[in-house]
């Protein structure tokens, strides 16, 4: 046998393929990868690549979707070697789309994910001659929630098949920071001060984070079963080594706690959580089919329950699922659907038009529409989970905001800067729509010497050079380049320094990051990057989805940020997604099961 190699940037590094060659026979005898980043999505995508590679005994299979930058530069550099073996005979020119990201063409065989348009009528179980297959639970995708419904109810001896739009399971927890809020647990006793936290306290917190759009019952399942969704992740691998506190959330600071839970490897990693709740699932016996959507419920000849899920892949061929106890919708919230972004979500629709979106490009709403075509209801919709990608504003209190105020389009300041992140874009957004103008931070040179600051001395001129941050040597200056008046500018950032040499913000009180800060001056442009919009199918505690009655749809569960109601008009902080979701699949499965 023969060796052949070669290298692609994939997302995280160069990647490199190897193939052995049976040169007698011309024949490839196996493919594997070399430098691969562990614990990324890359990673999930190459392996399960070289899977089906091996099987069929050749590099021209599709690539992964889900995984397309990492897959498809891998793709190539097979193809390369197995070119330069005199394999197969390609212009490896032609794949140079491959390396990029949401490339899908027929040249770097990456697939692209199932979204076929839904079946725009009922399915009644009259219309369906025979079930392809028939299971007792049928999850509707395989991200946090899904994987944990499934997760739940194999290992109480169901039969569950999870069916998933693109080629690796994990969905946009993937690209989560994987941590988890929880109040009262061993861990947070060990790693923090707060000794006595309870999920009384979490749920007092929540709901007042809540605004009053949130509904109690939803919050306090959450908040009571937190700590015991801990314990179970801990005993399938994950091993919880510190937590940390989101920053302030100004009135509900006396219900603060250090509470989300970081494990080993995470804090930005959230495909080590998904692959451990896979892997667990699928030792327990769940079933997963990719690459295929679901487009459609099937429902009782009197409409009146949900049987089962109508599905499609690619080569567009329809399947009918029977689930005996129950179908569970997770599929996350209207992310990437700009139509329904615009009819519910106005704070979420800017973002998505604008393409700072960052959750796959799956999360369509699809589950949501399926419900609403039953007469499901629908809550929460107006709030998004924003953050500033660049800076990291506002995500951890142990890395205070910098010294520095958020400006308006008059110049004038508006919000507390520390505030959690999404707190703070919401009143961003809101500023921005009622003048029509940008907001800015405003910053100086000796903000940067803190240790939390987003930017070097270095990295703060290349900014500068490339136009992302504004500087003048003069807050007059400023101003004009800003288009702001300059009373106003000055004014904000006279009456800032002033009482902050006091160590105090008596306009919105603010607690740290307190201090005062002068010239040179600089402007950065707030600019959201989005993780999801919230709201979605109304559900009550068991799960159940709601009809506008407020009745329960038999056999209809949503889980996640599928569904609506426990997260209000502004995500409260990090680790209440994944928290979220991992509990609200559990509690499906355990309902359908009746469990609990």
């Amino acid at each position: 046998m023969v060796q052949f190699s070669a290298r692609e940037k994939g997302f995280h590094n160069e990647i490199e393929a190897v193939i052995d060659v049976d040169k007698d026979n011309e024949k490839l005898k196996k493919v594997w990868a070399k430098d691969i980043a562990e614990n990324t999505i890359g990673a999930v995508g190459i392996k399960k690549w070289l899977r089906k590679a091996n099987q069929k005994g050749s590099v021209e299979v599709d690539a992964i979707s889900g995984a397309s930058i990492s897959t498809g530069a891998f793709r190539k550099a097979a193809i390369k070697a197995a070119n330069e073996a005199g394999l197969i005979k390609v212009n490896t020119d032609a794949i140079t789309g491959a390396s990029q990201n949401d490339s899908h063409s027929e040249y770097n065989g990456i697939p692209k994910p199932a979204n076929f348009p839904l079946i725009n009528k009922l399915t009644t179980e009259k219309e369906i001659v025979k079930y392809d297959d028939t299971y007792d639970i049928v999850v509707v995708g395989a991200g946090g929630a899904g994987l944990s419904a499934a997760a739940t109810a194999a290992e109480n001896n169901a039969s569950v098949m999870v069916i998933e739009k693109q080629g690796i399971a994990g969905g946009t927890t993937n690209y989560s920071g994987g941590v988890i809020q929880a109040a009262g647990d061993k861990w947070q006793k060990k790693y923090t001060k707060y000794q006595n936290d309870t999920p009384e306290n979490h749920e007092k917190e929540y709901m007042k984070a809540g605004e009053g759009r949130v509904y109690q019952e939803l919050v306090h399942d959450f908040t009571q079963n937190s700590p015991k969704n801990i314990e179970w992740l801990s005993k399938m691998g994950i091993k919880w080594t510190s937590v940390y506190g989101h920053t302030e959330i100004p009135y509900a600071k006396e219900n603060f706690a250090d509470r989300i839970h970081v494990y080993e490897g995470g804090g930005g990693n959230g495909i080590i959580l998904t692959q451990a709740l896979l892997n667990y699932s699928k030792k327990q016996g769940a079933r997963f089919t990719y690459n295929t959507a679901v487009v459609g419920l099937i429902v009782s000849n009197d409409r009146h329950k949900v049987l089962g899920v109508v599905t499609e892949d690619h080569s567009r061929k329809l399947k009918y699922l029977k689930a005996r106890r129950g179908v569970i919708l997770a599929t996350a919230s209207i992310d990437q659907n700009l139509e329904l972004a615009k009819d519910l979500s106005p704070q979420h629709y800017e973002d998505v038009k604008a393409h700072h979106c960052w959750s796959v490009q799956t999360d369509r709403g699809d589950g949501i529409v399926m419900g609403m075509s039953l007469g499901a209801a629908v809550t929460g919709f107006g709030g998004t989970i924003d953050f500033d990608a660049r800076t990291g504003n506002g995500t951890d209190d142990r890395l205070p905001t910098i010294p520095s105020i958020f400006v308006n389009g008059k110049g004038l300041r508006f919000v507390n800067e520390d505030s959690t992140y999404a707190y703070g874009f919401r009143a961003i957004f809101n500023q921005e729509k009622q003048l029509n103008k940008p907001t800015y931070q405003i910053f100086g040179q000796t903000s940067i010497s803190e240790k939390a600051s987003p930017w070097s001395t270095e990295s703060l001129d290349t900014d500068v050079k490339n136009g992302l941050v504004i500087k003048a040597s003069s807050l007059k200056e400023l101003s004009s380049l800003i288009d702001v008046p300059v009373n106003n500018l000055v004014k904000s950032v006279n009456t800032w320094n002033r009482n902050a040499a006091k160590g105090i913000d008596p306009e919105y009180d603010r607690t740290m990051g307190v201090k005062p800060f002068s010239g040179p001056y600089y402007a950065y442009k707030n600019t959201p990057g989005n993780l999801g919009a919230i709201g979605g199918l109304k559900i009550n505690k068991k799960c159940n989805v709601l009809d506008i009655y407020q009745q329960p749809i038999t056999g209809l569960y949503a889980a996640g940020l599928n569904a609506g109601g426990w997260i209000g008009s502004y995500y409260p902080g990090s680790g209440t997604a994944v928290g979220g979701v991992i509990h609200q699949g559990r509690r499906a499965a355990k309902s359908i099961l009746g469990l609990e």
